[in-house]
């Protein structure tokens, strides 16, 4: 029963998700070309057999079988019609009208991003705080490259090829994309800075994105306290933070090695250090036996802040966001076509279902963040200058328009062929990486 409702959630947010980029894209190609009397035969959200609609003037709005995609068909708009002139086709118009329609798509997708992300911040944001601190090295996984490096526990990551590193996300995000790649990192160590070499090794777990095997300082927050647990009589209670924990022979400080050092002492009384608010306690506790394990029954979690502000700032933040969002996007579309980047890093439908019920299944706030992505994301990827995307019609707009001449219909139609021949391809590519990351036996 649970996995029927895990699918069906899945399948409901990712047909919502979809649905909602699909008509916004859509919808901004409609509105300017009606508002330009370019006459819109169809608007479509899914493509085949047309399942319901109706009819509004010349347009027929209609919902298609297939609801992987959407389409709005406009007078004139194919290379192959019989154009006849008259002012309400497409292809009859001035290039800037033309422009003006295919970039109103992506432009509705932006603008969507801008505004979800804004909303988001204006309910209120769930950040992980370890994410937005300073880059500090929490746990070094053994015969990972940040071991061979030299790497330790309790290094910052300050600089990475040279580039100044702030938070853990830019860490994160640099070495993520870099997949292959040897960097140069710049460490803080004691108040002295140290420069170390660092393969970056494709994790195919995760769609070959990159990674060192460093993992960040994230203190040992108890979120949750199990009914009968020996931590429950020692009377430890959810929203403490353990610092330290000692033992007869030894004693640790890192949050990642807390739970190892416990497992190994069932039954010997080990003294925790905590953090209670602004003060500091011990408590002394013995490890027991629970669920066939050595645990003395505290449930954690990563400390998480609430960010929220106002309508005005919401829009700020949610536009420089989104800028920097961009920029990341062009960052890792290059790595892609100049081959320093895997096209596993790239989603296809089954991760964006995946995702879409995850999302859902977390709140109103989540699903709301993640549409605003895969909108940014939709909208920037067409227009990118492949033929058949919008992006693609755009640039050869551009072409004709610095020629100053209009291609012929055959070098135009030869164009879009070899774009969606590409595309298909591409489509493939893409499909099969998601399968292979998604279902084991495509490995």
């Amino acid at each position: 029963m649970q996995l029927i409702e895990y699918f069906g959630t899945t399948l409901l947010a990712f047909i919502f998700v979809l649905g909602v980029m699909i008509f916004f894209h859509e919808l901004g190609h409609c509105a300017v070309a009606k508002f330009l009397r370019i006459r819109v035969d169809v608007f479509s959200l899914g493509f085949g057999p047309r399942l319901v609609g109706f009819r509004r003037g010349e347009t027929d709005y209609r919902v298609s079988l297939l609801p992987l995609g959407g389409y709005v068909k406009m007078a004139g708009e194919n290379y192959d019609e019989s154009l006849t002139g008259s002012s309400d086709e497409f292809l009859s118009r001035p290039k800037r009208h033309r422009f003006a329609v295919a970039v109103a798509g992506p432009m509705m997708n932006i603008v969507l991003a801008i505004l979800l992300s804004a909303a988001t911040y204006t309910l209120g944001v769930r950040v992980l705080t370890y994410r937005s601190g300073p880059a500090e090295v929490g746990a070094v996984t053994a015969g990972s490259s940040a071991e061979a490096a030299g790497v330790q526990v309790r290094d910052t990551i300050v600089a990475i090829d040279g580039d100044e590193v702030s938070t853990w996300q830019d860490a994160e995000i640099a070495i993520a994309t870099s997949p292959g790649q040897s960097l140069r990192l710049t460490l803080d160590r004691g108040g002295n800075r140290i420069d170390k070499r660092v393969l970056v090794t494709a994790a195919s777990d995760r769609g070959d994105v990159g990674t060192i095997g460093a993992e960040p300082w994230i203190p040992f927050l108890i979120t949750g306290i199990i009914e009968g647990s020996p931590a429950e009589a020692a009377g430890l209670k959810p929203g403490d933070e353990i610092v330290e924990v000692r033992g007869k022979d030894g004693s640790v400080n890192e949050p990642s090695a807390v739970s190892p050092f416990v497992s190994e002492r069932e039954g010997e009384p080990l003294v925790f250090k905590l953090r209670r608010g602004e003060e500091f306690l011990e408590a002394t506790i013995r490890p027991a036996q629970i669920e066939g394990q050595v645990l003395i029954g505290v449930q954690r979690g990563p400390p998480f802040h609430v960010e929220k502000y106002g309508i005005v700032e919401s829009l700020e933040r949610s536009i420089r966001r989104n800028g920097e969002l961009v920029l990341l996007i062009g960052h890792i579309m290059g790595k892609i076509v100049t081959g320093k980047a895997s096209l596993r890093s790239m989603s296809g439908p089954i991760d964006i279902a995946r995702f879409s019920g995850a999302a859902a299944s977390s709140g109103l706030v989540p699903l709301m963040g993640f549409m605003a992505l895969i909108s940014l994301n939709l909208g920037i990827l067409n227009l990118f200058p492949i033929p058949v995307l919008d992006g693609g019609l755009i640039a050869m707009l551009a072409v004709e328009g610095i020629i100053g001449r209009d291609l012929s219909l055959k070098v135009k139609e030869r164009i879009f062929q070899a774009g969606f021949i590409f595309l298909v391809l591409l489509m493939g590519v893409i499909l099969f990486n998601d399968l292979s990351k998604n279902l084991p036996f495509f490995d």
